[in-house]
């Protein structure tokens, strides 16, 4: 199955985001004005600020294995 027909999951939103993460959404917004690289990859889709699934799902991975190994 080619990537191109596999169905595309919509973008989060902050709101998303911040449920996800139990932190208000002010910290979302924060994490992308920073800088800092906290988070996942976050990017301004017109005035709004959006992530993929995938790259919030690769960051809780991240963030999981290097608890392990700490």
């Amino acid at each position: 199955m080619s990537r191109a027909s596999l169905p595309r999951r919509s973008l989060a939103t902050v709101k998303d985001l911040a449920a996800h993460y139990g932190v208000p959404e002010k910290t979302i917004h924060r994490w992308h004005q920073q800088g800092l690289y906290v988070g996942p990859l976050m990017f301004r889709v017109g005035k709004y600020l959006r992530a993929r699934w995938e790259d919030i799902e690769q960051w809780d991975a991240e963030q999981a294995q290097e608890r392990q190994a700490a």
